[in-house]
């Protein structure tokens, strides 16, 4: 049943995240313990006790809520009043103290560890370096990587996954970019990319998405609960093998005949428990608003290597300016003067920098024209370079040429920004202003859906190829501790590239990122659920472990300054440091769910 599949999943997620924090409370408790503390109480979990019970000095006690818990030691609070007893924590020295306070974090760390070991002795799966996607004029594509290679080394590392490769592009700040080793077919090659910034999700990326299978992974439901997927009965976990009686094998023939489905039913083959079984569903329209334009420029925004137009000279930010003599007003004038040119060969006149230079292109026939231009990728301004005939901007008298200014009154600054605020307007009137030469105009326009090129969708996303890593016990140790070790470089990176802007704060996740994933976890299985908690309690300890007042490794700071001047810190100084260090720990915290509940809203 699948509430018992959720009620088991929430249950071992629950236990998960409170088992790491309270391994870290025994770490003090079994060092505290160690040294002569008085721990007065042990608690398992926070809140309203349920149960408690002495023995010895040490109440222990079992919390409501069961994330964590916590140890309250002899003498260890600034305001609680000391009486010199060898048994309380102030009266010990400075070594005993941190030893006490080191304990949680190291606790944590041969936590993580375990866990690796662990759920590599599982079996963990992970997201195979196969490419799906590649996304034109990216570095990925301008290197020549292609749908269906495999990405077999990473800046030197054989043995990677998907999650490796996203992390070492993210987090790479070398001017020559991160060196691949692509497989393809039978052969191998070396390429070098340069990731480049993500504005949208504030990352570097090399722009690929991975390879998908052909299982269902989820179901979607789009406006007014429109779901053609659910209401066909297709179900997560089914494999599509065939679509309107063809044999299919990838998502992109899948998705080919679902873009010109909509609207018709469709008919679609699914392999379920080992029976196929024979389903109708009838995409949606999914039309988008538009205000009929096209800002595509004559200057090139990307050049794929090994291709024709890079073999002749062209290079990302050049600027076409004419070709054949014609002159040329964007990128619609290129394809158009390249395709409809009778030479054999065409003559390019074009920009680099501040020089202008003349290049020739071989072109005797469309075949080699349409490789020519899909060697190419126009960058997106906000001058006009051709307009849709009988759309808005048509309508109000823009014409090409004309330049973009304001969006009700709001300057628009780059295509992308036009882009989201006509789709976010969803067909409101909009007043719209635009340039021609020195003069200006403004108009009310009202966004328009393409009905004409509607593209069909049933809502599904299928699940990505994944590969199972599962090692014997000496295996399962040499991998868990590399990928301990990789992971203690990342967060470092990570961190790192918070404060150099490499990774945008967007990125900060909180309680509720951290629940979601750990859910998915436990759905794809208990091993990757293991690893994931090994990476969290990993984090645990690292981020316990920074000089930041109210965490242990701010305790240590001041520890370490009582042993260089010979005596404790100040209350005064001591209480101030606390309220500030809460206070960036709050602030945190409600900065990292803000983002996680912007990311449930665009979901």
């Amino acid at each position: 049943m699948p509430y018992v599949n959720v009620s088991t999943n929430v249950i071992l997620v629950i236990v998960g995240i409170g088992l790491l924090i309270f391994i870290h409370e025994l770490g003090h408790f079994l060092m505290a313990k160690k040294i002569g503390v008085r721990v007065l109480a042990f608690s398992l979990g926070f809140g309203p006790t349920i149960f408690k019970k002495k023995w010895g000095e040490t109440e222990y006690r079992l919390s409501l809520i069961p994330l964590g818990g916590y140890v309250k030691l002899a003498g260890e609070g600034p305001d609680e009043a000391k009486t010199g007893s060898p048994w309380e924590f102030s009266s010990k020295t400075v070594k005993q103290r941190a030893s006490v306070l080191a304990a949680g974090v190291a606790l944590n760390a041969a936590l993580a560890f375990v866990a690796f070991i662990v759920a590599f002795r599982i079996g963990v799966p992970f997201i195979t370096t196969e490419v799906g996607q590649v996304m034109p004029g990216w570095p990925a594509w301008e290197a020549g990587i292609q749908r269906g290679d495999e990405i077999v080394e990473v800046d030197g590392n054989k043995d990677v996954d998907f999650e490796d490769l996203f992390t070492i592009v993210a987090l790479n700040n070398s001017s020559t970019g991160v060196p691949l080793k692509i497989g393809r077919a039978k052969e191998t090659f070396d390429v070098n990319v340069v990731p480049k910034y993500d504005d949208e999700h504030g990352v570097q990326r090399i722009g690929i998405m991975p390879a998908t299978s052909m299982e269902i992974d989820k179901i979607f439901a789009y406006e007014n609960n429109d779901s053609p997927a659910r209401d066909a009965g297709i179900q997560v976990k089914d494999v599509i093998v065939a679509v309107n009686g063809k044999r299919i094998s990838t998502e992109d023939e899948f998705r080919a005949v679902e873009a010109v489905s909509a609207g018709k039913e469709m008919s679609v083959t699914a392999l379920r428990d080992d029976k196929e079984v024979e389903l109708k569903a009838t995409p949606s329209k999914a039309t988008r608003w538009m205000l009929g334009i096209s800002c595509a420029t004559a200057i090139l925004d990307g050049v794929k290597n090994n291709s024709q137009a890079n073999a002749v000279g062209l290079m990302k930010g050049d600027e076409i300016l004419e070709i054949n003599s014609e002159p040329v007003k964007g990128f619609t004038d290129v394809r158009k003067l390249v395709i409809e040119s009778k030479e054999e060969k065409s003559i390019l006149k074009v920009k680099k920098g501040n020089s202008v230079t003349f290049i020739i292109v071989s072109l005797p026939d469309t075949k080699t024209k349409e490789e020519f231009l899909n060697g190419l990728v126009p960058f997106y301004g906000l001058k006009i370079d051709s307009l849709v005939e009988g759309f808005p901007a048509e309508k109000i008298g823009l014409k090409p040429g004309d330049r973009i200014v304001s969006l009700d009154e709001k300057e628009i600054k780059d295509w992308n920004t036009l882009l989201q605020k006509v789709m976010t307007y969803q067909g409101k009137p909009m007043v719209i202003e635009w340039m021609r030469g020195n003069e200006r105009f403004v108009s009310t326009i009202e966004p328009q859906k393409d009905e004409k090129n509607a593209v069909g969708r049933i809502g599904i996303k299928f699940k990505e190829k994944t590969v199972m890593k599962q090692y014997g016990l000496f295996g399962s140790c040499v991998v868990g501790v590399k990928k301990a070790i990789i992971n203690v470089e990342r967060l470092y990176l990570t961190i790192k590239g918070f404060f150099s802007q490499r990774l945008s704060t967007k990125n900060v996740g909180g309680i509720i990122l951290i629940a979601q994933a750990s859910y998915e976890s436990a759905k794809v299985g208990i091993g990757k659920l293991v690893y994931f908690l090994g990476i969290l309690s990993l984090q645990l300890a690292l981020l316990n472990i920074l000089p930041i007042p109210a965490l242990d490794g701010g305790h240590l700071l001041f520890l370490a300054i009582e042993k260089i001047k010979g005596s404790p810190v100040s209350h005064r100084v001591l209480s101030i440091a606390q309220y500030i260090g809460f206070g960036l720990i709050i602030s945190l915290v409600i900065y990292a769910t803000r983002n996680d509940i912007m990311r449930l809203l665009t979901l």
